[in-house]
């Protein structure tokens, strides 16, 4: 294995690879030892002393009046990794908030397979309110458990679910829907002209997700503003013009 390669993977630079590597050979040294060893600059050994220091890879001890260093035991470099996932992890929230506070940066993604399309379903991301576009009744007969349990969850946390169905999918996917959903479901129907698509659109939040079940579930998710808002704008302009079913 290239030890200085797998090192610089994890974020060791050239000069810290090779002092550690030293210090890891021939134990308590002093900085003029290292320095020569490495055949790195004096004045610069002590910097890269410091840097290691502060990563938890190497300690001081002082013998006498001098200063000498070792490297702590290779299992360290876990612990040291361990505690950057920790505190990225903790950053994680703040992070995230700064990057959606960022205006119009569209993000598009991609989901293949029924498994991950419902990941995209499961989302609600502090929505209030979910409207669907041609809710496909095959779906909801093929994966029953999945749709009444996501249901369940959208109702109970009080979101909205609006749904524009074609006729053939509209006795059958709103019954199912309004008897789990209550009065936090509503729909309205197509013309008859228009024939049940084995599609889905939903919008939510900043959110748009247009999946397909034709062949194979998939899924593309775009995330903007603007383009939520225009959809929005669409289904209502839709909604107004569906059939009210009594």
């Amino acid at each position: 294995m290239d030890v200085e390669k797998e090192l610089k993977k994890i974020g060791l630079k050239k000069p810290e690879i090779a002092v550690y590597l030293y210090l890891l050979e021939n134990g308590l040294s002093s900085p003029t030892s290292i320095a020569k060893g490495t055949k790195i600059l004096r004045a610069n050994t002590y910097n890269v002393i410091q840097s290691l220091e502060e990563r938890g890879l190497v300690e001081k001890q002082l013998k006498g009046k001098r200063n000498l260093h070792f490297a702590k035991d290779p299992s360290s470099l876990i612990l040291n990794l361990e505690e950057k996932k920790e505190a990225v992890t903790r950053m994680l929230p703040d992070l995230r908030a700064l990057y959606k506070a960022e205006k119009n940066k569209p993000t598009v993604k991609f989901y293949y397979g029924m498994e991950e399309v419902k990941e995209v379903f499961s989302r609600i991301d502090g929505a209030k309110e979910l409207l669907y576009v041609v809710s496909t009744n095959e779906l909801f007969e093929e994966y029953p458990d999945f749709f009444k349990k996501f249901r369940k969850q959208v109702a109970s946390k009080g979101i909205m679910v609006r749904d524009i169905l074609t006729q053939e999918a509209g006795v059958s996917v709103s019954k199912k829907t309004k008897e789990v959903m209550k009065g936090y479901y509503d729909f309205r129907l197509f013309e008859q002209k228009y024939e049940d698509l084995p599609t889905t659109i939903r919008i939510w939040g900043d959110n748009i997700a247009l999946v397909t079940f034709e062949d194979s579930a998939f899924c593309t998710l775009v995330t903007n503003k603007s383009l939520a808002k225009t959809f929005k704008v669409m289904f209502e302009t839709m909604w107004e013009s569906g059939r009210v079913v009594e």
